[in-house]
């Protein structure tokens, strides 16, 4: 693991991080896990459509907390994204790799997002949310995207008109 090979190069840098591991939360994991809280107090009146990203999924084992959160917000409506956990076609340098993938994978997800008939495009990962906004704002769809503490952190009718 990360520990022996920084122990083992005797590099400071990579020990200093080792350290910070057990400390560093992700936004949902620390709300729900260590606050304990799922009401954060927002208020949200739109209809609302959730993207897991990979990341969140596989590497973080975000499950449920997203969506738990979410659900909380008052006046929020979620409604669920067919395909949400495919990905979203960006995964970092494989959209500089594979362009035409990734933009076949984007167009795929947003295709899904779209007939929801959801305002807002959600998700934890600003990478996905670039990636997925930037197609919406190329086609002039009707949809835009938030990222997930946009909305916890809402307590306006419009926060992003």
């Amino acid at each position: 693991g990360g520990k022996a090979r920084a122990e083992g190069r005797g590099d400071t840098l990579a020990q200093a991080s080792d350290s910070l591991v057990p400390r560093t939360y992700e936004l949902t994991e620390f709300l729900v896990d260590v606050l304990g809280v799922t009401d954060v107090g927002a208020y949200f009146p739109h209809k609302v459509t959730y993207h897991p990203s990979c990341h969140g999924l596989r590497m973080l084992g975000l499950g449920d907390r997203p969506r738990r959160l979410l659900e909380a917000v008052k006046g929020l409506e979620l409604v669920e994204l067919p395909g949400a956990e495919e990905c979203c076609g960006f995964g970092g340098t494989f959209a500089v790799k594979n362009p035409d993938v990734s933009t076949a994978m984007g167009a795929d997800k947003i295709h899904n997002s779209l007939s929801t008939g959801a305002e807002v495009l959600c998700g934890a990962d600003n990478s996905c949310l670039m990636h997925l906004g930037g197609m919406l704002r190329r086609q002039d769809a009707p949809q835009r995207t938030l990222h997930l503490a946009e909305i916890l952190a809402s307590t306006e009718e419009e926060p992003y008109a």
